[in-house]
């Protein structure tokens, strides 16, 4: 009877749904430890000027000492941090299906992984925050994409020791769009306007990039005649198109730029009155207003969640979760004030 359950499982797994199998991976919080061999060198000496892969293998090792050894393909990713501002840039993990068939990658097909950038360690901190803000938004919303915490050693073949360092998968936006049994809107061939996106979905992520005082982000078109949108993906339910009126939903990523991650590289965003990229500005749309003091209280309602997720993060110095906590502070301290409230957010949108 066991073997027959077992074999039951099994046929269940191998017909799982993308959703179901992302599930396996991002489901759980335990980091994982994987080695990629790949002739890195070569990548990153091109990553400046060209993205194209290089074939590589990813070694997951369980708990319990066991590997599993998949072919993969590597290739450099993402345009700032590849182009001028890391030294080992962000790379995109490109599957074969069949061979991660059945293993904790069943289903995925490409995969981002967030790396190192470069060697100080004040540079890896600024990783794991970057991590821990994706963690935040998935307490408000299932709307956000998952990540995965992971040791990652770099190497360039069998024999070198290669380095090892924190890093973090971030979940496709197909994962995100089936588990919340929506599709992704291609966005880059549209003019989304403003009517089209759903108002409590939209205020809740212009609070979000407020609470991190992140303004390196767009819902809408940057300027006429311009393709939506930056660093935001949009889905909808099925069947739902961009000219359908409040069924689109944004989903932010990419948050190097924020005040909560203060990436040594970052600055103030240009045309926006704030002098350090730790200030929070309020770029809501007017027309949402009435939705902020109820999605005020979504964020309030999560606070201690949210400290614990800061705290009980163990590749977080003393130093940085001390501060990290304190900005967290600054925001609440916007939501607990009936006036800042008004200045800040509702008096202050667009």
């Amino acid at each position: 009877m066991v073997r027959v359950l077992l074999g039951l499982v099994a046929v269940a797994w191998m017909f799982a749904s993308p959703a179901m199998a992302a599930d396996h991976l991002f489901g759980d919080d335990a980091p994982l430890k994987i080695t990629i061999t790949a002739p890195f060198p070569a990548l990153v000496a091109r990553a400046k000027y060209a993205i194209n892969p290089f074939p590589a293998t990813l070694t997951l090792t369980d708990q319990a000492g066991a590997a599993q050894t998949f072919p993969i393909q590597v290739r450099a990713r993402g345009i700032s941090r590849r182009k001028v501002y890391c030294s080992f840039p962000p790379i995109l993990l490109t599957f074969d299906k069949q061979a991660v068939h059945g293993t904790l990658f069943h289903g995925q097909k490409k995969l981002k992984l967030v790396t190192y950038c470069q060697q100080p360690p004040d540079y890896e901190q600024r990783v794991v925050l970057e991590y821990l803000v994706y963690k935040l938004y998935n307490l408000i919303t299932p709307m956000s994409l998952r990540v995965r915490a992971a040791e990652v050693t770099y190497r360039s073949s069998a024999s070198d020791p290669g380095v090892t360092r924190f890093g973090y998968l971030i979940e496709d936006i197909h994962g995100l769009a089936d588990r919340n049994q929506r599709e992704e809107l291609a966005a880059a061939s549209h003019q989304v306007s403003l009517a089209q996106l759903d108002a409590r979905a939209t205020t809740r992520a212009a609070m979000f990039e407020f609470m991190i005082a992140n303004l390196d982000w767009e819902f809408l078109a940057s300027a006429p005649g311009e393709k939506c949108c930056h660093n935001i993906r949009l889905v909808a339910a099925p069947g739902a198109t961009p000219a359908t009126a409040r069924a689109v939903t944004p989903v932010p990523y990419d948050f190097d730029f924020s005040g909560f991650v203060d990436s040594p590289y970052a600055g103030p965003a240009p045309g926006i009155p704030i002098e350090r990229v730790t200030d929070r500005y309020f770029r809501g749309f007017c027309a949402m207003s009435p939705e902020i003091p109820s999605v005020a209280e979504e964020y309030r309602s999560r606070r201690a969640d949210m400290k614990a997720v800061i705290d009980n993060q163990p590749q977080l110095t003393a130093r940085f979760r001390d501060k990290t906590d304190r900005f967290m502070d600054g925001f609440f301290a916007v939501l607990d004030d009936p006036a800042r409230m008004q200045t800040q957010l509702t008096r202050h949108c667009r």
